[in-house]
This record gives structure tokens, sequence and C-alpha cells, in this order.
């Protein structure tokens, strides 16, 4: 239906969304090698970008344009075909990455296939880094959970893999009297007080995160390290310090938990695609407090050493050059592609 009855000219008037079937401006007949016919009336009016308008030709009348040379055509009908699965376009597709003309839904396809291989060797390793973390049931899962605000109290919580109770305690501000906040639930220790009871940890390793009430993970953060923010003194200098308990970067729960989760997600095929890798955020787990925490990432360390992911087990990513199959060979191992396709094989 017209937006405006007529024109001055007596012309129906159409906006983009409206314009019938049968009828096309100049520019969309040149993308199918056609224009108007020498002396070919308009048969409508486009407005756009507000009162900017342009004639609305009936396609049926216009001509065909002359044919072009065989070298334009076939780079003209090769920009205008997704180099994938094939599909044409009147309007030529916009090259990606790797200098290859894909369409929408192929455009995923294409930069998953590129970055799968990476995502697998860190699936992999992160397998590996699991199975050597539950070979000593003594080796230690701390979690620091933030009850309130930024600098709130912090429920801590220790145990052995195995499931020995080491340190539960809530650890709250040196200074939250001063500020005439709350102290923190009953029971709840001043950090300068902390260090006896941390004195379990001593001499362990310890896989460690960090969870607030509001459910985010801080994968920058460490549970000690923010035991000894609660403990800062004025001059801004911690007081809670002990090296002989140490937390290892390598020994963070959550990015190895998100290097394990790796995969790709997007939205619908015709909408603009993303490539994030979502693990912990993407992941129901469950954490009321710091124990919970804990239990948590005991079933997630059984989950990654098993190597139980949901997407089930990994395969070849590999791509041909056309179509969507990829490989699929299970003998992938730690290098994120099957033996026949990795870099400098055949294949």
């Amino acid at each position: 239906m017209a937006t405006h009855a007529h024109t001055d000219d007596g012309l129906p008037a159409y906006r983009v969304t409206e314009i019938p079937d049968g009828l096309a401006t100049k520019t969309m007949l040149a993308r199918q090698r056609r224009r108007p016919a020498p002396g070919q009336p308009a048969a409508g009016i486009l407005f756009y970008h507000g009162n900017k308008h342009t004639p609305l030709y009936t396609i049926a009348d216009s001509q065909a344009m002359p044919a072009l040379p065989p070298g334009r055509q076939a780079a003209w009908t090769a920009a205008r075909t997704c180099a994938r699965c094939a599909a044409t376009n009147d309007t030529p597709y916009r090259e990606i990455e790797n200098g290859r003309r894909v369409c929408v839904d192929c455009v995923v396809t294409e930069r998953a296939a590129a970055v799968w291989p990476s995502w697998l060797r860190l699936r992999a390793a992160a397998v590996g880094w699991a199975r050597d973390v539950l070979i000593d049931p003594d080796t230690v899962l701390l979690a620091a959970y933030r009850l309130t605000h930024w600098d709130g109290p912090i429920h801590v919580h220790a145990a052995t893999v195995g499931g020995r109770v080491l340190v539960d305690v809530v650890a709250r501000s040196r200074y939250d009297s001063l500020w005439r906040r709350p102290l923190g639930p009953a029971g709840s220790v001043n950090a300068d007080d902390l260090v006896p009871l941390l004195m379990p940890l001593v001499g362990r390793r310890m896989v460690h995160t960090i969870r607030s009430s509001r459910g985010h993970y801080v994968d920058h953060l460490t549970p000690l390290g923010e035991l000894s923010t609660l403990s800062q003194r004025w001059d801004g200098e911690p007081s809670l310090r002990d090296p002989s308990i140490r937390q290892s970067v390598e020994d963070a729960f959550a990015p190895r938990w998100t290097d394990w989760h790796a995969r790709p997600y997007q939205y619908g095929p015709h909408q603009r695609p993303s490539y994030g890798r979502f693990g912990l955020r993407a992941v129901d787990v469950d954490g009321g407090d710091a124990a919970e925490v804990t239990a948590a990432m005991r079933a997630g360390l059984a989950r990654m050493a098993l190597d139980d992911h949901p997407d089930g087990p990994a395969t070849c990513p590999w791509l041909p050059e056309t179509g969507r199959t990829a490989c699929g060979s299970p003998d992938v191992g730690t290098a994120g592609l099957c033996p026949a396709h990795r870099p400098g094989d055949a294949g």
C-alpha cells in the first residue's frame, strides 16, 4: 500500500518497504543487469531519506543490458555467488578476513572453522590439567564468595578434592566499624585475624576462584588477594601477607573452565553473528556461598577430566573449500585437527 496516494504527476508513491512486486528503481534494475527501455515511463515514485525520491519502473517493460565480456561476467557472477554454498545475491557479497565472499549464513561457518582448532587445543589442555589436579586428593579447592557490596564481607571456603574441609570462615574489612557498616554475619572475623585460620593451606596446591552474590566470576582476582584488600591499612599496605600460601595463575579455575567449555556462539542465521568464547557465564554453576562454589568446582573438575563436554566428543573441524560438512574424525588429540589435516600433512 502506498504511503501517499499519488504525487502531483498522478504516480503512486511508496516507501522502501512498500515497493510492490514488479517495480524497481534504476539501481535495482542494474543489479539484475537490466535498465529502463527507451521512453519507458515511470510507474511510481520511491521516497527515501525523508523527501528524496526516485522513479520506479515496471520490470517486465525494461530491457536487458548488453552482455558483459566473458572475464567481467565471470567476476560479476563470482562476486554475487557464495564461495561456500553457491547461494546467489543481486548485490556483491562482502569479503571476509580470508578474502572469500560468502553469504551471511556461511560467515559463521568460515570463521568458526578458522578458530575451532585453537579452541580444541585449549579444551585438550584443560582436560589434561583437570586430570593432573585430581591425581592428588589433597589438592585444595579454594573459593571466595562476596556476600554483599564489592568491599563487604567475603565467605572463604577451602576443601580438599577428597572433600575434607580446611577453612570455612567469613572475613570482614578491618574498617567496617569506622565506616558505620554492619560487621558482617555472626561469627565473621576481622581480616587481620585470618592468618592463623589459613595455616592449613600452607604448602598445598590450590585451585581457586572468586564469585560475587550477583553471580559474577572475576577471573582477574584471587581469593587471597581479596582478603588482603580487606585487611589493607590506611597507608595502602595490606597486612595479610604470607608467602608460604600461594595461588598459581595456572590453577585459576574460571579461565581453565572457560578454555574447556569454549564454543562458538551465534544469533539467528540472518542476524549479525558473534564469535565470543563462553564458559562459566553460560553454564549453570550454582553457588549461594563459597561452599557451594567449591562443590561446583569439584563437579566441574570431574566433568573436565572425563571431557564430558556439552558438544560431545571432540572431532576434527577441518572444512573443504565448499560445503558445510566438517571432517568429523575423532582422532583429534591435542592438536585440534586430525593427522590428515594438520599443517604440513597431506589432505
